[in-house]
């Protein structure tokens, strides 16, 4: 695993100066080292047929702190997490499908 990514939430980051209010963002919680995780063509034709054509797959160690209400942030890029396939096995790892996060309001 030789790629690094921010796990978090979208919520009140720094305070405008200008104003006062809070700026909502990406707001941090641990990082994790992955792996880049590659898709079956009938892996891709399924989630094409579920409107999922902007996803990303990746591999992690097993770690129960990862889960379907946070975000991902890899390279600048911020991701939902749609699906955690997890394993609590002895050197386990979990996959995660990722979805291009779209800010709403």
């Amino acid at each position: 695993m030789k790629h690094r990514c921010q796990f978090g939430v979208y919520g009140n980051g720094e305070e405008n100066p200008n104003t006062g209010a809070f700026v909502s963002q990406f707001v941090p919680q641990f990082s994790l080292w992955f792996g880049e995780y590659s898709q079956t063509i009938n892996q891709q034709i399924t989630l094409t047929g579920d409107d999922l054509t902007d996803t990303k797959m990746i591999v992690v160690r097993h770690n129960k702190q990862v889960n379907q209400q946070q975000l991902v942030k890899i390279d600048g890029t911020l991701y939902r997490v749609n699906n955690v396939a997890g394993d609590d096995e002895i050197n386990a790892y979990d996959v995660i499908t990722l979805v291009r996060y779209q800010k709403h309001g």
